[in-house]
Formats: C-alpha cells, sequence, structure tokens
C-alpha cells in the first residue's frame, strides 16, 4: 500500500526553527519501513489544527480523494492531524468508503474501514483530549489577556507611534517611538483645524513623510483612544500605563 506521511507544527518560527518534523519524518519513514508501505508523498506544513479552514490539510485530503486506490495516512500523533472532530466527520466518510486507513504511531492505532467500536472511539477520545488541551490554552490566554488589561498593559499590536523594546531585566515594554510619535500629533493637529479631511491628511503624510497610508488606516488612528491614555479592548476603555503622545 502507499502511504502519505503528514507532518504539522503549529506555527511558522517551529517550523523554521524546531526540530521536531525532521523527527517526525524519521518516526514516520521507519514506520513505513517497517510496515512495508511505499511512501507515496510527504506533507510538511505549519498551520494550526484549529483554524476553521486549513488549506495544506485540505490538500492531503484531496489527494486521498482522487487516488484510484486505498492510501495510508501516516502521522506522528492525533493532535498532529486534528484537535477537533470537525475533521472527524470527513475522515470517517473516506474511511467507510476505504480510500483511506489512519495510522497514528504514538497511540499504536490503525484506523480503517474494519475497525471495531473499541479503536473507533479510542481515536474519538484522542480528539477529545488534544481539543480539551486547545480549550485550556484558550482559557490561559483569556486570563493572561485579562491580567494585562488590568495591569494597564496593551495585550495587542503596538500602535503607530509606540514601539516595543526590552527592558533591562528582560521585560517587554511599549515606549513612545520619537519620530512616528511626532506624526501622530501632527495628523491630529491637522485634521482638529478643520481644513483637513481624509484625503488632506493622507496627501499631506506622502508629501511631508513618503508615507502611504491608507484612508481607513488614519481614521483608526485619529479614533483610537490609546494615543491619550486609554486602550480600547472589545468595546471597553482601560486606562494604560504607557505615556500619552496627546492629550484627551
Amino acid at each position: 500500500m502507499k502511504a502519505i506521511i503528514l507532518t504539522r507544527v503549529s506555527t511558522e518560527e517551529q517550523l523554521k526553527e524546531g526540530q521536531s518534523i525532521p523527527d517526525q519524518l524519521t518516526k514516520a519513514r521507519e514506520y513505513c519501513q517497517r510496515k512495508s508501505l511505499e511512501i507515496k508523498s510527504e506533507y510538511q506544513f505549519d498551520e494550526s489544527s484549529t483554524k476553521n479552514h486549513r488549506e495544506k490539510f485540505e490538500r492531503v485530503l484531496e489527494e486521498i480523494k482522487k487516488s484510484k486506490e486505498k492510501l495510508a495516512l501516516v502521522v506522528e500523533t492525533i493532535d498532529r492531524l486534528q484537535r477537533s472532530f470537525r475533521e472527524s466527520v470527513i475522515l470517517d466518510e473516506l474511511r467507510k468508503q476505504d480510500k483511506v486507513e489512519i495510522h497514528f504511531l504514538r497511540e499504536n492505532l490503525v484506523i480503517s474501514v474494519n475497525s471495531n467500536s473499541s479503536d473507533l472511539l479510542r481515536w474519538d477520545m484522542g480528539v477529545m483530549f488534544a481539543r480539551s488541551y486547545v480549550l485550556q490554552l484558550s482559557d490561559n490566554v483569556k486570563r493572561s489577556i485579562e491580567q494585562k488589561l488590568r495591569n494597564g498593559e496593551w495585550p495587542g499590536k503596538t500602535p503607530f507611534g509606540y514601539k516595543n523594546i526590552t527592558r533591562d531585566d528582560g521585560r517587554k515594554d511599549i515606549v513612545v517611538d520619537e519620530f512616528n510619535s511626532k506624526i501622530v500629533q501632527k495628523m491630529y493637529e491637522w485634521y482638529a483645524t478643520g481644513a483637513f479631511s481624509m484625503l488632506l491628511v493622507r496627501e499631506k503624510l506622502k508629501k511631508d513623510y513618503n508615507l502611504n497610508f491608507s484612508k481607513g488606516y488614519i481614521d483608526a488612528i485619529l479614533k483610537n483612544p490609546f494615543y491619550y491614555g486609554k486602550m480600547r479592548f472589545k468595546g471597553k476603555l482601560y486606562p494604560h500605563r504607557y505615556e500619552p503622545i496627546i492629550t484627551k
């Protein structure tokens, strides 16, 4: 039987820096050799298994669907393949059609058209545990964001006019960007005169500072309370601890 090897990490940084992909590949190739599986293709990608649309994962599914013979899908562990039951519906249908059998190496589990209820339940349980892990991560992120907001710390992308720094003690912080903050002040000054429309502000920025901001981006800057000391997060305002660029 021919086999597809799937290896995955969650982020591009893990793909570039980590050893996870090579390790997954080595184990999968050795497994295929032991099981006399002929490697047809290998997929290596960075893609969160929690996304609603997984473009790279769907390429794997497409190859299985188009194949005229049954394929083995070889993956290190269940959570490398999926962390929700959304994919289970599609994969289970392909299994029932005898187009694929899924080999989970760490779980020592093969799911095929002949799988019994015990093996299918083990698959479902593996997905459930993977999903539980994702939900716990989500809870941890929410708690971390809530704590940052209580501390007056911004949990999002640094607004134009500020910059990220690393303090001597290793702490990450946000400080005023001396040059860009002056541009923000100018934008407010121009618009406050009533003589500058968004379009004129845009043209002025391009002429004076060679900045090609969209009107939407300019509008967002001119409506951002962060510059006077408040941060808006999910529709609510919180005081922040950073130096304001303008007065309210």
